[in-house]
């Protein structure tokens, strides 16, 4: 071997070297802290242990005591074995401090865990508080779409009873009569408010196709409420409500319709004696509805007529009949175009008067034997005994319900 390979050996020697000095150094820190991160480890544990498992600590307790009896038993042996008194001081201290520490860990543990109970129910009634927070504001939200919800029904429903067909408010006037009946008799009650009726005047453009338009419109929330209230009176009284308390709250509702007719029924048939400006479908159907208003005000006297002998109140019917009666031109109405469905209108009541059905019977009127002339002549005497002869022209209203 040539002294060229000997030194490069030699090199490469020293190089293994230095890399396994430098290796061995390496795994000495490794080696040291891994000691170090186990000796922190076990430092918490035990710190951890004998703050929460104090109790634990009694085993120094004894042994501090086992050390401190040790030391006093060697008073029993030869005088010169005897611990000296730094000794027995010194025993007595470890195991009074060992004492001390145990009992005031216990009591801090004991702390802890009191004050751990008491949080958690403060906790629980913390959520709770939020839990009601959360459901209010979830009420709240209910609520508001609930609103937001009937505004767009009542939007609906007004849209579908002034700017729809006959068909979309013969089906509208059918669900408000299924409405609740306190909703049903607020509509009523400012719908046929008098306020609302104002001042209008017959000679302007288009005056008499406009009132007829009125009581046309009127007809189907007179359809829903007299089909509302007679569903009503079809079921039975809620509990601790009688037929007569029942009557005397629904009423009202139909004494305001009958108010409004007093005044809306006569210009109604004074517009009738003239001929029809537009022989179109438009004016046709204009009739048509204005026809079935008039029957509708028949049924509302219908009802008014039962639930008034129900609550006792027999001088309703006449009260809100009086002012139409006399309003009405009887003499007038020869070739009047709503004179028809006017006769049916009385005639419905008459008969009614002469039956005298319990409010829940069908509208329909079954006379029971009795011919449909004996009837009408029946229900005209007991009308004429309510109303009185005083300004009402009880000739014409006999013949015009066709009474000889």
């Amino acid at each position: 071997m040539t002294p060229e390979q000997l030194g490069q050996l030699q090199q490469q020697l020293y190089a293994l070297q230095a890399e396994n000095e430098q290796l061995r150094h390496q795994i000495n820190h490794l080696a040291q802290q891994q000691q170090a991160n186990a000796q922190r480890r076990e430092q918490v544990i035990k710190g951890g242990g004998r703050l929460l498992i104090p109790l634990l600590d009694r085993a120094k307790v004894v042994r501090s005591f086992g050390k401190l009896a040790e030391t006093a038993g060697n008073f029993t042996g030869p005088r010169e074995q005897w611990p000296t008194r730094d000794d027995v001081l010194g025993d007595a201290r470890l195991f009074l401090e060992s004492l001390v520490r145990f009992a005031v860990r216990r009591r801090t543990l004991l702390l802890m865990l009191a004050l751990l109970g008491a949080i958690i129910p403060a906790i629980q009634i913390w959520l709770v508080v939020r839990q009601n927070e959360i459901i209010e504001n979830q009420n709240e939200i209910v609520l508001e779409q609930k609103e937001l919800s009937e505004i767009q029904v009542y939007d609906i429903v007004s849209r579908s009873m002034t700017e729809g067909d006959r068909n979309a408010k013969l089906m509208t006037g059918a669900l408000l009569s299924r409405a609740d009946p306190a909703f049903l008799s607020g509509v009523v009650e400012e719908a046929f408010d008098p306020v609302l009726a104002g001042s209008y005047g017959s000679d302007s453009y288009n005056a008499s196709t406009r009132r007829l338009e009125d009581a046309a419109f009127r007809g189907h929330l007179v359809r829903a409420a007299v089909r509302g209230i007679h569903r009503q009176a079809e079921g039975e009284p809620a509990e601790g409500e009688s037929a007569k308390e029942r009557a005397e709250a629904t009423l009202p509702t139909l004494r305001r319709i009958l108010q409004d007719s007093a005044l809306r029924v006569p210009e109604v048939l004074r517009l009738g004696r003239n001929a029809r400006g537009e022989q179109d479908r438009t004016g046709a159907a204009l009739d048509e509805e204005v026809e079935g208003y008039l029957r509708r005000v028949g049924e509302a006297m219908q009802m008014v007529a039962r639930l008034s002998r129900v609550a006792g109140h027999d001088t309703a019917l006449a009260e809100d009949l009086r002012p139409l009666m006399r309003r009405i031109e009887w003499s007038g109405l020869e070739g009047n175009r709503f004179r028809r469905a006017h006769a049916l209108a009385l005639e419905l009541l008459l008969l009614d008067l002469a039956v005298q059905p319990e409010p829940r019977a069908p509208l329909e009127v079954d006379l029971g034997g009795q011919s449909r002339e004996e009837a009408l002549a029946r229900g005209m005497k007991v009308l004429r005994e309510r109303l009185g002869a005083d300004g009402i022209d009880w000739a014409g209203v006999a013949r015009e319900a066709g009474i000889p």
